[in-house]
């Protein structure tokens, strides 16, 4: 996400037009992917019946930079893991309903 959004804006100088919000590029790693795969049906969001694919983020590794969490909404947190994040920050991932990551027992 973050790359789409790097490029993106890196294209806006070249060429004009305006780069992708978080917002977008969000929507794109979700049901917009999903969409453009014809997939929406099976993936792309949390929807009963779907495969539950997600990630576990923990948002506490970002104490190291001296701020306070506890003031950010959950977009604002979202926002935050788009542009800081990392493999760090991620305890465990689900794909299709399994575990495939599991930082938190290990």
């Amino acid at each position: 996400m973050r790359s789409a959004i790097a490029v993106s804006t890196h294209l806006n100088f070249k060429k004009g037009g305006t780069p992708l919000t978080y917002h977008e590029v969000f929507h794109l790693a979700t049901i917009g992917g999903a969409k453009a795969l014809s997939l929406d049906n099976r993936i792309g969001n949390f929807v009963v019946g779907k495969e539950f694919d997600a990630l576990i983020v923990n948002m506490n590794s970002f104490k190291k930079i001296p701020d306070e969490l506890s003031n950010y909404t959950n977009e604002e947190l979202l926002q935050k893991f788009i542009f800081t994040g990392d493999d760090r920050n991620i305890r465990r991932v689900y794909v299709a309903g399994d575990v495939v990551k599991d930082a938190i027992l290990a």
